[in-house]
């Protein structure tokens, strides 16, 4: 399928989705939001796209970039990989991609274009950066109980995927089958649309490589790459895994919860029994996929977090991840893992989920996901 076939396709069944056969009638919210979406959407694909033909004139070079000892921070959602990933990203040896530039800036000549206007933004006083700092609060602030970010933060790498439709998140724009075979990659996806993915994903790498220093690791933090291990482990042969995991009667509702928020804003039927089985199928896969692949890898090339001991001893889990490695923490990075340490003392989560509310039941949580609490010693939900 081609680029232009794909992006008509989905542009056509994302205004009156049936979400395959489960929810009925129209929604009037849904076909707004669909008329706001769609010119932006477009609008900034275009002006991306154009940046990436120019990256081909100005810096050809990029292509030949050498992409060395990637890290790839995986695993289920909601287990602390947002967490793990901004402490990895505070040693100077990786870098790792920001909100900014995965949304406005895929191309090397945008991230010189904005890091210029920057610049002289500074030099009389910052008006544009205060600016944006207030639209930013406005329009990202309510996510904060989800998933808090801005757009200078570290962010999730796979919204570079964006132009190919190789981003799980935009299910939410079109609910279809195709984009939901992204969260079983490795098992369902064909030969020709991993070599797609791959080689529009590597593109990008070298580009943020070019543009940040080509001598920098990639520092990659996505739970929708947990499917696609395997795939990346190919693709990337010196590449080196950490996979997150957590007691699934946090991660699971928590999981569910924020997707049902992001739903929420996209249309206005009760859609939770769609999205609730369909993140339920996800999620045993996700777990199973993730302690099957890793457990397959040479124990230099993996890792495993568990949330409940990196929320409790950052420190000390960071640095056994580097010993699995072999990677040595330079003085800095560890006085600043040092001081991680002394808040995680001091921090509780302000979460808590109702598994009736949901729709999640003990003893669907049993049922489903009773070998990781066995495997890992979770306590069990109270049926």
């Amino acid at each position: 399928m081609s680029v232009l076939t794909r992006y008509l396709q989905y542009f056509l069944n994302s205004w009156l989705p049936d979400y395959q056969g489960r929810v009925g009638g129209v929604s009037l919210q849904r076909l707004l939001v669909m008329a706001v979406f769609w010119p932006v959407f477009m609008a900034v694909q275009l002006i991306n796209a154009a940046g990436l033909l120019l990256d081909h004139v100005l810096f050809p070079d990029f292509r030949r970039v050498q992409i060395r000892e990637p890290l790839f921070v995986v695993g289920v959602p909601r287990s602390g990989t947002t967490f793990l990933h901004r402490l990895l990203a505070m040693d100077d040896r990786f870098t790792t991609t920001a909100l900014w530039e995965l949304l406005f800036a895929p191309s090397i000549s945008q991230r010189y274009f904005w890091t210029a206007m920057a610049a002289l933004d500074r030099a009389v006083g910052k008006p544009l950066g205060r600016l944006l700092l207030w639209a930013e609060r406005r329009l990202l602030g309510g996510l904060d109980g989800v998933h808090k970010t801005g757009l200078l933060d570290p962010e999730e790498d796979y919204l570079g995927l964006i132009p190919v439709w190789g981003c799980f998140l935009m299910v939410l724009v079109v609910p279809v089958p195709a984009l939901w075979r992204l969260t079983f990659l490795d098992r369902d996806g064909s030969a020709e649309e991993k070599a797609r993915l791959m080689t529009a994903y590597r593109r990008f790498v070298q580009r943020h490589l070019f543009f940040h220093g080509q001598h920098k690791q990639l520092l990659s933090k996505n739970p929708s790459f947990t499917p696609w291990i395997e795939t990346l482990a190919g693709a990337f042969p010196d590449s080196r895994f950490i996979g997150c995991i957590r007691n699934p009667s946090q991660s699971v509702p928590s999981q569910i919860n924020s997707i049902l928020i992001g739903a929420a804003i996209f249309d206005g039927r009760d859609t939770t029994a769609y999205w609730r089985q369909g993140f339920l199928d996800m999620l045993d896969y996700y777990y199973r996929h993730l302690v099957d692949t890793l457990d397959d890898m040479t124990p230099q090339r993996r890792a495993l977090s568990v949330m409940e001991s990196l929320a409790s001893e950052p420190a000390r889990t960071v640095q056994g991840f580097y010993d699995e490695f072999g990677w040595q923490a330079e003085a800095r990075f560890r006085e600043k893992l040092a001081e991680q340490d002394r808040r995680a003392r001091g921090y509780q989560s302000g979460h808590t989920y109702s598994l009736d509310e949901l729709g999640v039941s003990a003893d669907t949580l049993n049922e489903t996901f009773g070998w990781v609490y066995e495997r890992y010693q979770f306590p069990r939900p109270a049926p």
